[in-house]
């Protein structure tokens, strides 16, 4: 289990908005072995990645977390799930986002999610690479990812 514990805090300067990479989690790792690999055929075209992407809002806590993942598959078969949490300490969440329980809306005051993705999927690519060195994987890393894309299939959930 990797559990990661940073703080450096950095600054939103048009919301003033302190924040800080707090934690990463891997929540899940699996990778076929070698050996069921090595008769596949690898290589660009049959090599599939999926993406997800999930934010939570903790505003008891003032926490954004980031939930991302990848998914390698071959011909249908799944080699490889990665699934990583980044944990956001925000020093005011109000700042950044109000909730609209009656008509269940999330309202953004500012546009820091985004930056938020960018972390998480850089940090997973640094976390795939050393989970897949030495295995016939490793001439794969995450390939780079239209944000925008990902950032539209993104889904918001609101813990209590």
């Amino acid at each position: 289990m990797l559990r990661i514990c940073i703080k450096k805090e950095y600054m939103n300067t048009e919301t003033n908005i302190l924040f800080s990479l707090e934690s990463i989690e891997e929540i899940l790792y699996s990778i076929s072995s070698c050996d069921s690999m090595a008769h596949t055929c690898i290589n660009r075209e049959t090599l599939r990645v999926q993406f997800m992407t999930q934010t939570f809002l903790n505003i008891k806590n003032n926490q954004v977390k980031i939930k991302v993942g990848t998914k390698y598959d071959i011909q249908e078969v799944s080699v490889l799930n990665l699934e990583l949490l980044f944990v956001f300490g925000i020093n005011n969440i109000d700042n950044l986002v109000s909730v609209d329980r009656d008509n269940m809306k999330l309202n953004f005051k500012a546009d820091l999610i985004p930056t938020f993705i960018n972390v998480a999927i850089g940090g997973m690519r640094g976390v795939l690479y050393e989970k897949v060195k030495s295995t016939i994987l490793e001439a794969y890393p995450l390939p780079l990812i239209d944000l925008q894309e990902l950032i539209k299939q993104n889904t918001f959930h609101v813990e209590e």
